[in-house]
């Protein structure tokens, strides 16, 4: 007879601790668990947790006996060796524990406790026949009691390990946790305006005009409206407007759309749209200008000697064409590309841009997307595509703010870091304190890839470097199409007020400034520095 031989592992708990904690392995699960994967612990006197298995040995503590693993919720590893050793740096750079690192890092759906409360997705009906036996039962109880810790949706149901049944539940978008109620996520929807079957016969619409053109000259003009911007339909069924496009223009449009809805002659129907839809690529091909040549060759020529490069480009140099073309190089060689931006809600143009470009290739990761989207997203950089729902796209590049830096990349190539010099970057609350910056530095270095710093106001520090040789350089000074820059003219308060010239807190020059762009019929914004410093 065989004796099997006990294992051990060494398991990571999103908890501000400073080590992760040995448990025993039951020999039921000895060949399912693996490093990477996410098990049920207890931990403390009642409390149960999701946590990392990060190391498996032989060994067992000393001084202790080790508790035993409740069960593994993964079929397949859902963190890598690489993503640990990042871990591990950044919880040592930046003082504080693996812990907290793995709580800054994994997206909100990956992470379970016995304290986490759950509640049915008040947005989602759930269809006959999708739900076994101990998933019906939850849901069930969780219909009598709509928010329940973990631990009393254990005791609800028949099955004395409930994780897997709310991992389950999760994964079929049926379940949400209390977070995410509390802060959910609400899709753009967008109402479309369509001609009700009813008054598809011509001579029934002939009415309608003849009644509209005589009592109802506002709903008239909408009628037109509707017809005018949905004429590309030959099939009159088939037409449809967005009331947003039909009624803005119309004075007292929403009125007479309310109106004609109520009658039946029109139907409203809401269609949900993608924070930011996936686009089809356009095969776009821009010609460079001579300055944005120049400078996409001292970039090259920067790689051939440094990871990092600086790219010091005023605004509007089309900096931005030149982070495709080195995208489209990365993605010919089967590398990834990951483009950090400072906030993606302030940036929706060049997102944008880029999805037109690379289409569904384009992943963005940020935490206005629901649970599921952002594993969902972890999930097709881990996998390469085959775990991303029902299509195969694979996310070449991935766009998102600092916390992207955290993702499962297997070959990452490029890290483009935009508007290098913004403040976002750092973390301030809660830790890890990390600069997305300098951890993307890092992180490329562990992937053999290279770097490009954005702005056209570099930070101090990667300006210094740059010019000390640390860095690659690439500048560019001219804006793209020949655009001027603005005239900047600079007033001496000290000396205005010291001859007292000064018109209230007005200086002469900005006084006849604004009186002259008054004369001509222009406008004038004046920011108020409230910040300022002396």
């Amino acid at each position: 007879m065989v004796q099997r031989q006990t294992l051990y592992a060494d398991i990571l708990l999103p908890l501000p601790l400073k080590a992760s904690f040995t448990y025993r392995v039951p020999f039921a699960l000895s060949g399912s668990i693996a490093t990477g994967k996410r098990v049920v612990v207890p931990f403390g006197r009642n409390k149960v947790y999701s946590g990392l298995v990060k190391k498996i040995h032989k060994t067992p503590p000393e001084g202790f006996s080790a508790r035993y693993i409740h069960s593994v919720l993964d079929d397949r590893p859902v963190v890598t060796p690489a993503q640990f050793a990042f871990w591990d740096w950044i919880a040592s750079y930046y003082m504080c524990t693996q812990g907290e690192v793995m709580n800054a890092a994994l997206p909100p759906a990956m992470k379970l406790a016995g304290e986490t409360r759950v509640s049915l997705n008040p947005g989602v009906n759930i269809p006959e026949g999708v739900l076994g036996k101990n998933e019906k039962e939850l849901v069930d109880a969780l219909g009598e009691k709509p928010l329940m810790s973990i631990s009393e949706a254990s005791k609800s149901i028949s099955v004395s390990n409930v994780f897997p049944v709310i991992k389950a539940l999760m994964e079929k978008g049926l379940i949400v946790m209390k977070e995410d109620l509390d802060n959910p996520w609400k899709p753009k929807k967008s109402t479309y305006v369509s001609l009700s079957e009813d008054y598809s016969d011509e001579e029934k619409l002939r009415e309608v005009f003849e009644y509209c053109e005589k009592k109802a000259p506002r709903q008239l003009e909408l009628l037109m409206a509707f017809f005018r911007h949905s004429d590309e339909k030959d099939d009159i069924k088939a037409r449809e407007v967005s009331a947003v496009k039909l009624t803005g223009s119309l004075k007292g449009g929403a009125s007479a759309l309310k109106t004609l809805v109520g009658k039946g002659v029109l139907k409203t129907s809401e269609r949900e749209e993608s924070y930011f839809s996936h686009l089809n690529a356009v095969d776009r091909k821009a010609d460079l200008n001579p300055e944005q040549v120049e400078a996409l060759k001292e970039i090259r020529h920067g790689f051939s000697k440094k990871d990092v490069v600086l790219l010091h480009g005023v605004t509007s140099s089309g900096k931005t064409e030149l982070y495709i073309k080195l995208i489209r190089d990365t993605i010919r060689q089967g590398r990834q590309v990951l483009y950090l931006l400072p906030e993606i809600a302030l940036t929706a143009q060049i997102i944008s841009r880029l999805q037109s470009t690379f289409g569904s290739n384009a992943g963005i990761y940020h935490s206005r997307f629901n649970p599921l989207e952002r594993s969902e997203v972890w999930n097709n950089l881990l996998m390469g595509g085959i775990a991303s729902g029902s299509s195969n796209i694979k996310y070449d590049l991935v766009l998102g703010p600092r916390s992207a830096v955290f993702l499962p990349f297997r070959d990452l190539g490029l890290v483009i870091i935009d508007e290098e010099h913004e403040p976002s970057f750092k973390q301030q609350d809660p830790a890890p304190r990390y600069h997305a910056r300098d951890a993307a530095i890092y992180l490329a270095s562990m992937h053999g890839a290279k770097v490009v710093l954005g702005s056209a106001t570099p930070s101090l520090e990667a300006y210094s470097r740059a010019k000390a040789g640390k860095f690659g350089y690439a500048r560019i000074d001219k804006r793209h199409g020949g655009v001027q820059m603005p005239k900047v003219m600079v007033a001496d308060l000290r000396k205005e007020s010291r001859s007292k010239s000064m018109k209230s807190h007005f200086s002469p020059l900005l006084f006849e400034s604004i009186g002259k762009a008054l004369e001509q019929g222009e406008q004038v914004i004046l920011f108020q520095n409230r910040r300022g410093f002396s």
